[in-house]
């Protein structure tokens, strides 16, 4: 049989189109409505300058999104149903986009090799879209995930797709049963469809066949007019929040000009972050309308997984359906919610003005995340749920006065101290007493050590310090630290979202360090360097910034430093949650621990994108909150993650996950079986056992 010449008959036993024509007028008008409301409705929030800028990378970012579809598939099965209903229909558009040219412009595409093309990929698209729709029923009301909730709006928009494919297949198996085709094997499934057919008389054929065709065009074209309107607003709204996404490092937090607004404390408008549906910026309001419900945030988020009265999914359906209540698009708004912020159905528009704490979530939730960024990681739809918790963050602590009673203490002694553990010359005997070198104004060095508050208040932080000291002083570079010039960074401020005193030491910081001349600021801890990296430069501040982790890999790997102790262990790294999935720092520290003669590296079941936080981010580290009946502390459920893999050694490159992990150790009575140690320690004893800090 000659493929050239494969064809069939388009629009075959179809003579009036002119209805088809104009049902798809009316489609493309309802969904331009649809699309215009939900667009007017971000357009009601307030100014995310940050976002209108570099629309070539933004361009890009999202044309690889759509072909590879890397965020969507960041989850095995809910991936790969996606994929098999989204590439499936994109084919089947182009398909039909081929075949209306033929018929309405009168090329001759659709015919010949091209005609085997679309054809066989067409047969196996719809094959393809009804394995992942009934993959997708089979997880929502089989399966059941309990992250997965409130399903049952999502069984309809499925039948539809089902409806539409197999009306489709039934459309062709009746024209092959009524007139045959040469080239039916290339339509395995309308084959089989046919046979459906067998018997019926050319007149029913023909009948049935156009009502068939014409319920297929109605359902195809129902599904047009209501993407703007159901669950399929995604398809609209998520690749517009994609395009929209964050560029600028993932650390850093969108900057308040405090100054500015304290000159304007008298009036009614001063506000900082975000207490009502007013608040809320046109990228947010984006955020809501882009949230598929799939509860990847949930799967991975560890107050959810420790069992806390939290939950990101729940904060941006509250967030959702509160800014719909006092829309007024018909939305039901959540009701008023018991501690841990429940959703309710209605009620939480409140006296109308859509405070958002007390009506969609109470005033302990806010304070459960961890910021450790797992939620965004996974988020197929790119949304921006950290940075919008810190926004309310910011109003609940500034504005309203509510913050708990730890976070307070630590941010009173921050203010009073230059940092959240003790007094400011506790530092400077530290110093003086292991004869580290200071750096004065006007000072120049290769490595400025930023020490950092944990480490320097903490005995046995200290160590950390010290070893890396020691390692500095052996690869021959000229160093040294600021001494009593040094204070806090600022972070524990910033997460707790007292933004005014944050920004008043990173002002006073940068002043110093700009003092001093460096090639590298080098830092232990990843939340000084997220700070030192990524705010600092809202501020004047931009320095060449490593940390510890990337430091070592390079020593090490230019042979400057050269590991020469067997040290026969079995390690399981923990990736801090600000060195990782902030900065994208995962392969340093693992080529440093290959390097350890006798090392054996293992990983836990979270790893790297996806490793578990250690609890003590977002402020935890100075707020003890309660887990709920039945939960368990995070650090405990990591620690557990250690033991499974089996390790003997767990290391990581933060002085906080050090810490966390240490007393979960205890508490497991873990701590005879497992060592836990910092990077820098692990890499001197295996180069220089028994070593002593610089003495200089």
């Amino acid at each position: 049989m000659d493929l050239s010449q494969a064809s069939r008959p388009l629009m075959w036993n179809i003579s009036v189109t002119w209805p088809m024509y104009a049902m798809f007028v009316v489609a493309c008008l309802v969904f331009g409505y649809g699309a215009y409301r939900r667009i007017s409705s971000w357009r009601k929030g307030k100014a995310a300058d940050e976002r209108l800028s570099d629309f070539g990378r933004r361009f890009w970012i999202l044309i690889k999104e759509i072909l590879f579809q890397t965020r969507v598939r960041n989850a095995a099965v809910p991936g790969w149903f996606h994929s098999f209903i989204f590439y499936s229909f994109v084919f089947l558009v182009i398909t039909t986009a081929v075949v209306a040219l033929d018929v309405d412009f009168g090329t001759t595409f659709f015919r010949g090799y091209v005609y085997v093309f679309f054809t066989v990929g067409a047969e196996l698209a719809g094959l393809l879209i009804l394995v992942g729709v009934s993959i997708a029923a089979i997880r929502r009301y089989w399966v059941k995930p309990k992250t997965l909730e409130n399903t049952s709006a999502d069984g309809w928009p499925l039948l539809l797709i089902a409806f539409m494919v197999l009306t489709g297949f039934l459309t062709e198996g009746l024209r092959i049963a009524v007139i045959g085709d040469p080239y039916r094997w290339l339509s395995p499934v309308g084959t089989a469809a046919s046979l459906l057919f067998a018997g019926l008389s050319p007149e029913s054929g023909l009948a049935v066949h156009q009502a068939l065709w014409w319920t297929h065009t109605v359902a195809g074209m129902a599904w047009i007019a209501l993407i703007p309107y159901t669950k399929f607003v995604h398809m609209l709204a998520l690749p517009t929040n994609v395009f929209f996404s964050k560029l600028r490092p993932r650390g850093e937090l969108a900057r308040v000009d405090i100054e500015a607004l304290m000159e304007k404390a008298d009036t009614e408008d001063f506000s900082v972050g975000v207490a009502a549906v007013k608040d809320f910026t046109w990228k947010q309001r984006l955020d809501f309308d882009s949230c598929i419900s799939c509860g990847r945030c949930d799967d991975i988020c560890p107050a959810v997984m420790a069992g806390h009265p939290f939950s990101p999914k729940r904060f941006i359906h509250a967030s959702r359906d509160l800014t719909a209540a006092v829309d007024g698009n018909g939305r039901p708004a959540p009701a008023k919610p018991a501690e841990g912020g429940g959703e309710g159905d209605a009620g939480a528009q409140g006296d109308g003005k859509g405070i958002l704490v007390g009506n969609a979530i109470d005033e302990k939730f806010i304070w459960y995340c961890r910021t450790c960024m797992a939620c965004m990681e996974v988020c197929p739809a790119a949304i921006d749920h950290v940075d919008s918790m810190m926004e309310v963050r910011r109003n609940e602590l500034m504005i309203q006065g509510r913050v708990p009673t730890e976070a307070s203490r630590a941010l009173k002694a921050l203010e009073t101290s230059g940092n959240p553990f003790g007094p400011r010359s506790y530092r400077s005997e530290w110093v003086a007493k292991n004869r580290i070198p200071v750096v004065p104004a006007g000072g120049d060095v290769d490595i400025l050590f930023w020490i950092g508050c944990c480490t320097t208040y903490d005995e046995t932080k200290q160590k950390i310090a010290a070893d890396l000291l020691t390692l500095l002083d052996q690869a021959g570079l000229s160093f040294g630290v600021l001494g009593e010039d040094e204070t806090c960074c600022g972070d524990p401020a910033r997460v707790v979202g007292d933004e005014r005193l944050f920004q008043e030491i990173a002002k006073k910081q940068v002043a110093v360090l700009q003092q001093r001349s460096f090639r590298v600021l080098l830092v232990n801890c990843p939340h000084c360097y997220n700070v030192l990296k990524n705010e600092y430069p809202q501020f004047g501040g931009k320095f060449k910034v490593a940390h510890h982790s990337e430091f070592l890999h390079e020593m090490l790997w230019s042979g400057v430093l050269r590991p020469r102790r067997a040290r026969p262990m079995r390690i399981a790294y923990h990736d801090p949650c600000y060195l990782g999935r902030y900065q994208k720092i995962y392969q340093s520290p693992r080529e440093v621990l290959r390097a350890i003669p006798g090392a054996r590296l293992t990983e836990m079941g979270n790893h790297r994108e996806r490793s578990l936080c250690c609890g003590g981010g977002g402020g935890h580290y100075w707020m003890d909150l309660k887990p709920a009946a039945g939960g368990e502390r995070i650090n405990n459920l990591r620690v557990d993650q250690v033991e499974k893999s089996g390790a003997d050694t767990l290391v990581t490159a933060c002085p906080y996950c050090l810490q966390m992990l240490n007393d979960s150790l205890k508490l497991r009575n873990l701590d005879e079986k497992i060592r836990a140690v910092d990077l820098a320690s692990l890499v001197l004893e295996t180069i220089s056992p028994n070593a002593e800090p610089p003495r200089k």
